[in-house]
């Protein structure tokens, strides 16, 4: 066999080999898939990025969608996308719907939003939809001092050069809330209110709520309105309880104070007793110590002195249960 013929051999089976290998890397579903739908993925490039371990299968099924919508998006920005962590194939999605909706987004926007964690075709019906807010109810006092209660819907439009830098949906419905009870607050007659509800709507216009904000406040529209408790009537029965509780207390202290004295009297009565019962203990040793010493001469006087002292016993008998009826 010549050398010209080993060479060729050689080089046909290195040539077999690389091709093998290409085979076996290729994404060969994805490569056909993107092939047969007119989206040409290098082999190479397929190659390269099956083995950087990007989402494939995603990169080329938004490729192929941007090719068939005629969204000159290239495969390189595509895969920038997915490596920088969003979804490629929902920007093509979003610019696709921003385009049948002509809306002016481009890929920067889309690009951005989505990276932020936002569905940008969400975004894109955002803003070919309306978003309608219904406030909690809200309720204030005019200068009257009676109070008004009011629900009010708002209706915000996505402001697309706003959307990444202005304020949410929350801060306006905060403003919203903020300017109607400023203008219930300074209102003279909350009747004024009912019957012209529209001052409501134009105090939250006048506010500026959608100042700075991804959203322009489209209408504002009082769905509810009525009067609510009287405030100046309320505050007049809670001062009657107040006084009606201060003039109970102040009755059941004179009842324990005049409780007090009684138990005072009760035992200053009891120690005055208990002096009777000693001093009377004393009387017959006195009359014994008279005899002794002959100041009482007849038994007939020490008798009538015992009577005299049984006497006085029994009254002051008599006066004891007197005066336990009496307690």
């Amino acid at each position: 066999m010549s050398t010209g013929a080993i060479i060729a051999i050689v080089l046909a089976s290195l040539v077999f080999v690389f091709a093998l290998v290409l085979f076996i890397l290729m994404p060969k579903r994805i490569y056909f898939t993107a092939l047969f739908s007119k989206a040409y993925l290098p082999v190479f490039k397929g190659i390269s990025m099956k083995l950087r371990k990007e989402n494939l299968e995603q990169i080329v099924n938004a490729y192929i969608l941007a090719k068939k919508s005629h969204n000159k998006i290239s495969l390189y920005e595509l895969e920038l996308i997915s490596t920088s962590g969003g979804n490629a194939l929902k920007v093509v999605e979003g610019l696709n719907a921003a385009q049948n909706a002509k809306l002016p987004i481009d890929l920067e926007f889309a690009k951005a939003v989505d990276i932020a964690g936002i569905d940008i075709v969400a975004v894109v019906r955002e803003c070919i939809n309306t978003k309608l807010i219904e406030l909690p109810l809200i309720s204030a006092v005019a200068q009257d001092n009676k109070e008004v209660n009011v629900k009010l819907s708002l209706t915000l439009k996505v402001v697309i050069e706003n959307f990444l830098r202005g304020v949410g949906d929350e801060t306006i419905s905060a403003r919203a809330v903020e300017a109607v009870v400023t203008k219930i607050a300074n209102t003279a007659k909350a009747s004024d209110l009912i019957s012209k509800p529209q001052l409501l709507d134009k105090a939250v216009f006048d506010a500026d709520v959608d100042n700075d904000s991804k959203y322009q406040l489209v209408s504002a529209d009082v769905i509810h309105i009525d009067l609510g408790v009287d405030k100046g009537l309320v505050a007049e029965k809670e001062q009657i309880e107040k006084n009606r509780i201060i003039a109970a207390n102040q009755l059941e202290h004179r009842r324990l104070v005049a409780l007090a004295v009684e138990q005072e009297m009760k035992a200053k009565a009891e120690e005055m007793r208990a002096k009777v019962v000693a001093t009377e203990a004393e009387v017959p040793k006195a009359i014994i110590e008279a005899i002794k010493e002959g100041k009482i001469k007849d038994i007939v006087d020490y008798y009538k002195l015992q009577n005299l002292q049984a006497d006085t016993e029994m009254k002051l008998s008599l006066l004891k249960k007197k005066n336990n009826k009496n307690d």
